[in-house]
């Protein structure tokens, strides 16, 4: 058996992938987001922070609708979503009816992607999620919110570099 990568990975030629994680400690909630492009390029980003959840799964659904949400204010129009939450993947992925309160929040985040032309929603394991858990932990340590396009601070670009070897 061959070990797969434990590192980010390019998305195919013309896709974006959009990475995103969450995290939470007592009474907040961190959040992380990194577009990159199939050539490598960071395209942008957020590291923030919001009010408590009732679940990490509550929490990864929000992380998953800033990276909708900054896909389409760019026009992306082929993306890959990626997350390291199985439950929320598979959510996605099965397109099963769901009659509790998250099942109709992501019925409505699934309603959002139609704008795209081709959009995939993938899980990942978490050693390659690096770069967004990074952000999470960098917006609550910090307490900040922070959004960045292709031009990003060195502690960010650190930690892309790392997960790119």
């Amino acid at each position: 058996m061959v070990p797969s990568s434990q590192k980010w990975e390019k998305p195919p030629i013309s896709l974006i992938k959009v990475n995103v994680d969450a995290a939470m400690a007592v009474g907040i909630m961190g959040f992380g987001v990194i577009t990159q492009a199939w050539e490598g390029f960071v395209l942008d980003g957020c590291a923030s922070i919001k009010g408590n959840h009732m679940s990490v799964e509550w929490a990864k659904l929000d992380a998953l609708i800033k990276g909708i949400t900054m896909a389409c204010s760019y026009n992306f129009d082929k993306i890959i979503f990626e997350s390291d939450c199985v439950s929320l993947v598979n959510h996605f992925r099965n397109n099963q009816e769901d009659i509790t309160i998250l099942g109709h929040k992501i019925k409505d985040t699934r309603g959002m992607l139609e704008i795209f032309i081709s959009v995939e929603v993938h899980w990942i394991d978490r050693n390659r999620n690096k770069v967004a858990d990074s952000l999470c932990n960098l917006a609550l340590s910090n307490h900040c919110n922070l959004t960045f396009d292709m031009e990003y601070p060195s502690d960010i670009h650190d930690c892309i570099i790392l997960d790119s070897l």
